[in-house]
């Protein structure tokens, strides 16, 4: 994989000190420039993205659907973040509510570990190398996430 020049600022929204190790390890193996802010909640992710501008969003919506289908109602109905990929990194094995809610993708987690890295790698491949990711305006320039 090409190394990026550019450096990534990612929230991960993951309830579970254990996939968050997890997704910390995956992404220090893809290859990347990555800078990872995790939330532990929907309220953390709130705050977080009221103060700084992020790439992406990973969501585990495992920890909560209808929650996790809210946050991304909202984050679509904020003229600063509604263009801001959010792709749901989930156990749950229906993707329904996630695509119904506005995510730009679904990947389920595996239980594998090699498969939950290639999983990332081929998540951050995509999303740094083939896609044009849009310009969040500052925290300052629009309205911010409802609370």
């Amino acid at each position: 994989m090409q190394q990026t020049f550019r450096s990534y600022n990612i929230l991960i929204v993951e309830d579970s000190p254990g996939d968050a190790g997890l997704i910390r390890e995956a992404f220090a193996d893809c290859g990347e420039a990555c800078s990872l802010t995790f939330a532990a909640n929907t309220q953390a992710a709130r705050d977080l993205l009221n103060k700084e501008n992020f790439d992406l969003i990973l969501w585990d919506m495992s920890f909560s659907n209808e929650e996790g289908a809210d946050f991304i109602r909202q984050i679509r109905a904020d003229a600063r973040l509604k263009s801001l990929p959010v792709i749901v990194l989930s156990g749950t094995p229906n993707p329904r509510l996630a695509y119904e809610a506005g995510a730009n993708a679904f990947v389920s987690k595996s239980m594998d570990l090699d498969s939950f890295f290639a999983k990332i790698k081929a998540l951050m491949h995509f999303w740094v190398e083939i896609v044009e990711l849009p310009r969040v305006p500052g925290p300052d320039e629009l309205t911010s996430v409802t609370r």
